[in-house]
């Protein structure tokens, strides 16, 4: 009888502590760290095309090819007698094609827009992209004079990426495109929207989908009130909120994984990104996670960033997943310019990565 209750001690006490470690990492085992990607950050220091600009997302299309869609970007004008590049860009919007070997090629006709525009004082920002057929579909944002609202989806033929059209939508003063991906299982595209967004506080996120192969057919919106999709948008609810403007959203694996950066848009601002993961594509959101700090510093402010982006067709074989974000000068906290010129790393993107793991420890 003794030997028996002396067992039944042993067995509580292995279970307690194994109740208590449950869920702890042992401390033999780190997490990986965040770093940032020198060789890819090489291949982004162009000296021509691109040489320096605000983005970036990318799309790998059906050939294999990636295409990288830029905001304001420096195009042709650095001066290798002095290692730097104007300081005014060139234009409002750019993209380059990128092949296996990482060999760059702009897709910028001459000196203009990537996303063209017929309205003075106004251009394109764009946003993420889609390809369905014979067709790349870039959804972008509408910049200069008042806030604008709408949708707006530009256009270019595949393979030769040949401009065609811009196509606007009203969409509950919602604008969507932030993140697109297709679901061909289920026919659908999904496109990810903020409500009157701003750079300067937190904004509702929306989801909606349409039949992959008709923009132009009926959308409808998540709606959390009973788990459903529907239509009209204004029966749409936020799924999430975001930061500034500042987030992205893949699917990893079997996972959703939702990056967003804090806001400001501003030097001394917006330096910490985090990470959350859902098992479905309207959440909810968890296990948020600090991933990286930005360290980019000079004399001792941090320049204007923005932009987290996931670029998870770039996973590398220690299960490391590629993010960006955009570096855009210091100014006006520090004057970098003179002579018309500036330092191109202080205008080009940072190439991040990040072990899965220290997204969700499930990866």
């Amino acid at each position: 009888m003794k030997k028996s209750i002396q067992f039944l001690f042993l067995l509580a006490s292995a279970f307690t502590l194994g109740s208590c470690l449950k869920g702890r990492i042992p401390p033999t085992i780190s997490l990986p760290q965040s770093r940032i990607d020198s060789t890819f950050l090489n291949y982004f220091r162009l000296t021509s095309g691109i040489t320096a600009g605000e983005g970036t997302t990318s799309l790998t299309l059906s050939d294999g090819r990636t295409i990288w869609l830029f905001g304001n970007s420096h195009l042709n004008d650095y001066m290798s007698s002095v290692n730097q590049i104007s300081c005014n860009t060139e234009v409002h919007n750019a993209a380059m094609m990128s092949d296996a070997s990482f060999n760059m090629t702009l897709l910028n006709i001459g000196s203009n827009d990537f996303i063209p525009i017929n309205e003075s004082g106004k251009w394109f920002t764009p946003l993420h992209a889609y390809q369905y057929v014979d067709t790349v579909f870039v959804f972008a944002k509408k910049m200069g004079g008042l806030q604008n609202t709408r949708t707006y989806v530009a256009k270019f033929h595949y393979p030769d990426l040949t401009y065609l059209r811009v196509d606007s939508f009203l969409f509950n003063s919602t604008n969507y495109g932030y993140t697109v991906f297709l679901d061909h299982a289920k026919g659908f595209c999904y496109a990810y929207g903020l409500f009157n967004p701003s750079v300067n506080s937190d904004n509702n996120m929306y989801v909606a989908r349409f039949p992959m192969n008709s923009l132009h057919d009926k959308w409808q919106y998540y709606s959390n009130v009973n788990d459903e999709w529907v239509d009209p948008a204004s029966g749409a609810t936020p799924i999430a909120m975001v930061p500034g403007e500042n987030f992205s959203i893949r699917k990893i694996k079997n996972k959703y994984v939702f990056l967003t950066q804090a806001s400001g848009k501003a030097c001394n601002k917006g330096m910490e990104i985090y990470s959350q993961t859902s098992a479905y594509l309207y959440g909810p959101f968890l296990n948020y996670q600090l991933l990286h700090t930005i360290e980019d510093n000079l004399g001792g402010n941090t320049p204007v960033t923005f932009g987290v982006t996931l670029h998870p067709q770039f996973i590398n074989p220690e299960d490391e997943v590629l993010i960006t974000y955009a570096i855009s000068g210091y100014s006006p906290c520090v004057s970098t310019c003179a002579g018309g010129y500036d330092n191109p790393d202080f205008y080009r993107i940072r190439t991040l990565r990040v072990g899965l793991k220290k997204i969700d420890a499930a990866f």
